[in-house]
């Protein structure tokens, strides 16, 4: 009888009170009428030591959404290491001869993201590179070449994955992960909103200009203050576009930002531009091809380090740079820059983490629904990672509320609360999905990582955010 009594004081009084204030307050996040119908997995663990917190249907399969987004840039952190660089190359068969280029001139891409890249810091404007090209080619005597400016982007396969939906592509969104990538491989339309809702709205302009691409321009106005609710539906390599949906009433202009249909050749074209103002006389239309195996360098341009790139990526949620690195992992890997072998590396570097069986990669950003993770699988990994050397890199890296350089809803979740100084977290938004992966240092100093993904959820994405916000707090005074 005194052993049944001692095993019933140690079930009663042993767990912590938080522990079961947080249990409490899971409980009723659960019974919200946001999360009514939805399937949630939540884990929170201990990162130094790997045990668990607590867990909520944390095995079960759940899509991500943009949270997948953590285990490729810690696997690219791990393959590629935090000093990698990449390089485009400016080449040609032979070096000039008589101040002429014989034969075609190359522009080799090395997976550079940087080029005229809005979001990588101190990254060079895409003119900025190819006038000095240019300008260095003038000083070297050249006044002419012989064939066209041709792009070589055949490091990667650039298409995107079939498992995103068609009405992504075209947007800047699911842009193409070329090896030649400029300008975030992006091109901005401007639209003049009609008078009224409902009314056309007019195309005014692209920027930078697009020639040759044709649109078929459905595009309406929505009320004053309805944002941008318009989509780009273009096929990769087509220079036609279908604008539907709608832009708000009340600009004088308003643009939507679009995939460029063919990065590689926008850059060809870019560069046959500078070398003409620059007096250089290009004889051939800029076209794609493969560059010689003997060709001469003739001038380059080299990224960030991937610290930046992988910056940009985690608190922009920019799912460009992560295709683009899921591309590199595999080439690095497995000597083939696809994104099956990209897939395959990060699933390897998973499995490394004794995680493998958790997740299911079927991209690198998140944006194909068919990625799966069990969110005690993402807590386990983020507390391994929370021991590499590259960690700082990692964790800097995630946002934050009030982050001057994230965006979107995760830089207004939790602002003006102790999280702003103790939340470092990755969120992931897709139609009814929502994920919140990361860390938490608590009150007394120590950290948590944490993933929580919903899915099929009745309510505003918001009031998801409300209930993590006052479910992190729970946990940030109490543990």
């Amino acid at each position: 009888m005194k052993k049944a009594a001692f095993s019933l004081f140690i079930l009663v009084f042993a767990c912590p009170l938080w522990g079961a204030s947080f249990k409490s307050a899971v409980k009723k996040a659960a019974a919200d009428p946001s999360m009514e119908g939805a399937a949630w997995g939540l884990a929170v663990v201990d990162a130094e030591s790997g045990k668990e917190i607590f867990a909520r249907d944390a095995e079960l399969n759940l899509v991500p959404a943009s949270t997948m987004k953590l285990p490729v840039t810690a696997a690219a952190l791990e393959y590629l290491g935090p000093e990698r660089r990449f390089v485009t190359r400016l080449s040609a068969a032979a070096l000039p001869e008589n101040g002429e280029i014989k034969g075609d001139l190359y522009i080799v891409g090395g997976g550079d993201p940087s080029p005229g890249s809005e979001l990588i810091k101190e990254a060079p404007a895409l003119r900025a590179i190819y006038d000095g090209w240019a300008g260095a080619l003038k000083a070297a005597g050249v006044v002419s070449v012989e064939g066209s400016v041709v792009a070589d982007d055949t490091l990667f396969e650039s298409f995107q994955p079939g498992s995103w939906a068609w009405e992504d592509i075209g947007n800047y969104y699911a842009a193409r992960p070329s090896a030649l990538t400029v300008n975030d491989n992006l091109y901005r339309i401007y639209f003049r909103p009609g008078a009224a809702p409902g009314e056309k709205a007019e195309v005014l302009r692209t920027e930078p200009p697009m020639p040759g691409v044709v649109f078929e321009n459905l595009m309406l106005t929505g009320p004053e203050g309805s944002g941008d609710n318009g989509y780009v539906f273009a096929f990769p390599g087509q220079d036609s576009a279908v604008l539907r949906g709608t832009i708000p009433r009340g600009p004088v202009d308003f643009a939507i930002k679009a995939a460029l249909p063919d990065p590689a050749l926008f850059a060809a074209r870019a560069l046959t531009e500078s070398l003409s103002a620059a007096g250089i006389k290009v004889a051939g239309r800029p076209g794609r091809g493969v560059a010689p195996s003997s060709s001469y360098e003739l001038a380059s341009s080299t990224s960030a380090p991937l610290p930046e790139i992988v910056r940009a990526l985690n608190k922009r949620s920019f799912n460009l740079y992560a295709e683009i690195l899921l591309r590199h992992m595999g080439l690095e890997k497995y000597g083939k820059g696809g994104p099956d072998e990209g897939r395959k590396a990060v699933s390897d570097f998973l499995a490394a983490q004794g995680v493998g069986g958790g997740f299911y990669v079927a991209d690198g950003c998140g944006l194909s629904r068919v990625n799966l993770v069990k969110a005690g699988a993402f807590a386990r990994l983020l507390a391994a990672v929370h021991k590499k050397p590259w960690f700082p890199v990692f964790y800097d890296s995630l946002p934050y509320p009030g982050d001057p350089d994230a965006f979107g809803h995760i830089k207004r979740m939790g602002a003006g609360t102790p999280l702003e100084g103790a939340l470092r977290v990755k969120s992931g938004s897709l139609r009814n999905v929502r994920g919140y992966a990361g860390y938490l240092r608590t009150k007394k100093g120590r950290t948590l990582a944490f993933c929580s993904v919903v899915n099929n959820y009745a309510g505003p994405g918001s009031a998801l955010d409300d209930l993590h916000r006052d479910l992190l707090l729970e946990l940030y005074g109490k543990y």
